[in-house]
């Protein structure tokens, strides 16, 4: 379920320090916890490199990005169903490695703009 286009200007830093771009839905920037945003890396993309692709399973090559399981602690405005209700999980692309490390389990933030709880962080893999 997706909130609208794939952003095409999209980036992610690797734990390296690499910058890839990539094409996340818009609703993955919505991702607010204990005031730490989920935005972009500030550098430029990394010369040389291609993009990476952020819905990998945990056995592919590649940079696998690091994400983060959040759970909806309320119901949204219901514009999306099940997608939004209360329980409901949802495992969200970190783009910066910054806002990664600030993150901890138990946090309370909002994503979609509907309150929620980090559940489950997963570090970035290479393989």
């Amino acid at each position: 379920m997706s909130a609208g286009k794939f952003d095409l200007d999209g980036k992610y830093e690797s734990d390296a320090g690499n910058v890839y771009r990539c094409r996340p839905q818009p609703e993955t920037k919505a991702l607010a916890l204990d005031s730490v945003t989920n935005a972009y890396p500030s550098g430029a993309v990394t010369a040389g490199l291609g993009s990476v692709t952020l819905t990998k399973s945990k056995r592919s090559l590649g940079v696998i990005p690091r994400t983060v399981t959040v759970r909806l602690t309320a119901n949204g405005t219901g514009e999306q169903g099940d997608y939004e209700g209360e329980g409901t999980s949802h495992v969200v692309v970190v783009f910066n490695p910054t806002a990664y490390a600030g993150y901890a389990i138990g946090d309370a933030g909002t994503y979609l703009g509907i309150a929620c709880v980090l559940d489950f962080k997963s570090p970035e893999v290479l393989r």
